[in-house]
């Protein structure tokens, strides 16, 4: 069962395109920390600060491996 869903995982990633991926991720982003705003709170403060690094490093490494193949 973890094997499918993580074959599963990995076609959905590879099929995202980056510019999705990020369009994705900032819209996910702003409605956290919109979220955050609202009633601010230190417990989402700091979970809006760890989505936030977390999903931008996902994006570099995204691109930087789709960079990668294509300078090669």
């Amino acid at each position: 069962m973890n094997e499918v869903v993580l074959q599963f995982v990995r076609l959905a990633l590879q099929v995202i395109s980056e510019r999705l991926l990020t369009i994705a991720v900032l819209l996910l982003t702003f409605a956290l920390a919109w979220y955050t705003v609202s009633q601010p709170d230190l417990i989402r403060l700091g979970t809006t600060l760890l989505f936030s690094i977390f999903s931008y490093l996902l994006v570099k490494t995204k691109e930087g491996k789709q960079n990668g193949l294509q300078d090669e």
